[in-house]
């Protein structure tokens, strides 16, 4: 979907040739940068909306990149469809690329997922895996496939790393994550969904699988419906976390670690055990050294159906988080029961400071946090938060990031004031993922934004960067010089 960049838009042909020059004055009095770490919409196709999108940085800072998958129909359930990657260099001052077209989808194979890993340099590598499945519509083949994408260069060819012929009625793969090792060599992990008549309902799996490998690897176990799961690399350790709803007998709700040395997996370890009540979702992990953190929203897991009278507890959502400072070998302890904290307190707290909604898209579900490392060892954390009501939502980012990180992992980070993350246009900002690891100080993410038609209804689903830099730019006008158009 090629598209130009860096074009000067004028609002009217009257008012273009001053405006113009008055942004150019306020971008050469701006200090210099390669791109400007500002809110850019890197899709921008409309009737093309995003699903996720996922970003990463090479392990000196000097590349960015960012995949997402598009819809091939109009917005509402439709199937996905193309996967593409665009990417910006820190130093050449190129700005961001013109899409690449990783997997170019059609009503015979399309895409869903997206997630991305870069490394080293000139040339800098982005490998990027994605789900597809054929036909569109009542699949009866499904993949997870990669590619090796040069950055300013071309992609090599696709190779799969597993496939299924799905039987009826199962949902198959249903998301994807990626992590490359210290030889660049990517390891997967992903959820399979099979359907349970008996329970009437999906009930996932989670595997993994590296490059070079023919046999995917169970690494869910018991009776646990397993989603989300999501993969880190560290000293030769493969870390791997994903969350549970109830299935079969098991009425309780986990976060669940497991870990993969050269000799093969240790027993998984429950990092959180919660009731209906005070349910654990969408975990995040990153990794810095021997430090490896857990993040996750919880909610009243009520709000995943009716909310009857009990509105208010659908609405309040917390933060959590859980650390190992030994490369996952062990995790704190408070007699017996793993210690994690809220966010914003104490070891196992109760409280429900951000508003969010459940019974909703689940680009928007609960909280959905980011956690990424600094290069000195310093957590940071996204996520988003519905500053309105269920019935006129607000949807905006937020994070933080620590300022003292004990060495006692049984002891809480202390975190900085809690801010708003970007420019905050009045339209929804929501599912925001932060590049695993950030070697300079600019805040890599990328999230999904709305396009609202005149009511305010959400029509459409954006891909945007941002870098939280504004105050660099204070006089670049971003209508004026950063939107893309075709």
């Amino acid at each position: 979907m090629p598209r130009s960049k860096g074009v000067f838009l004028g609002f009217a042909a009257l008012l273009a040739g001053a405006l113009s020059v008055f942004a150019l004055s306020g971008v050469l009095a701006a200090p210099r940068a390669a791109f400007l770490h500002i809110a850019t919409n890197l899709s921008s196709r409309s009737a093309r909306y995003s699903y996720y999108a996922d970003i990463a940085a090479s392990p000196d800072g000097e590349r960015v990149a960012v995949v997402w998958s598009e819809a091939y129909t109009d917005f509402g359930g439709a199937a996905k469809g193309s996967v593409y990657l665009r990417w910006a260099s820190e130093s050449t001052g190129s700005g961001w690329s013109a899409p690449v077209t990783v997997h170019a989808g059609d009503k015979n194979e399309c895409a869903r997922w997206a997630a991305v890993a870069v490394t080293g340099t000139n040339p800098y590598t982005a490998v990027v895996a994605y789900i597809t499945q054929s036909p569109c519509d009542a699949p009866n083949f499904q993949a997870i496939r990669y590619r090796f994408c040069t950055l300013g260069g071309s992609c090599g060819s696709v190779q799969t790393a597993v496939s299924v012929n799905p039987q009826p009625n199962d949902v198959g793969y249903g998301s994807v994550d990626i992590v490359l090792d210290s030889g660049g060599q990517p390891h997967f992990v992903y959820a399979y969904y099979r359907r349970d008549a008996s329970l009437g309902k999906d009930v996932g799996t989670v595997y993994y699988v590296s490059s070079g490998t023919t046999n995917p690897e169970q690494v869910s176990q018991n009776e646990h419906d397993a989603r989300t799961p999501a993969i880190a690399w560290s000293g030769g350790v493969v870390h791997v976390v994903w969350a549970t709803e109830p299935a079969g007998t098991n009425y309780d709700y986990f976060v669940f670690y497991r870990r993969r040395t050269g000799s093969g997996w240790i027993a998984q370890q429950g990092l959180i055990r919660q009731s209906l009540g005070y349910a654990p979702h969408n975990p995040s992990i990153g990794v810095s050294g021997n430090m490896v953190l857990v993040a996750w929203d919880m909610n009243n897991a009520e709000g995943d159906q009716d909310c009857g009278n009990n509105q208010a507890a659908c609405e309040k959502y917390t933060l959590a988080y859980i650390r190992s400072t030994d490369n996952g070998e062990s995790w704190p302890l408070d007699s017996g029961v793993p210690l994690w904290y809220e966010l914003g307190g104490g070891a196992f707290g109760t409280g429900r400071p951000y508003t969010s909604t459940g019974a909703v898209r689940e680009y928007i579900r609960f909280l959905r946090p980011s956690v990424g490392f600094r290069a000195n060892g310093k957590p940071v954390m996204v996520w988003h938060v519905n500053d309105g009501t269920t019935e006129k939502p607000d949807y905006n980012l937020y994070y933080t990031e620590a300022l003292t990180v004990p060495e006692n992992a049984a002891d809480p980070i202390e975190w900085a004031q809690i801010r708003r993350f970007g420019q905050n246009l009045p339209l929804h900002s929501a599912s925001p993922v932060v590049a695993p690891f950030l070697a300079r100080d600019t805040l890599h993410v990328v999230y999904l934004q709305s396009v609202q038609d005149s009511s305010g209804s959400v029509v459409d689903w954006e891909t945007y960067y941002d870098g939280n830099e504004y105050d660099r730019y204070s006089h670049v006008y971003l209508p004026i010089v950063m939107r893309n158009v075709r």
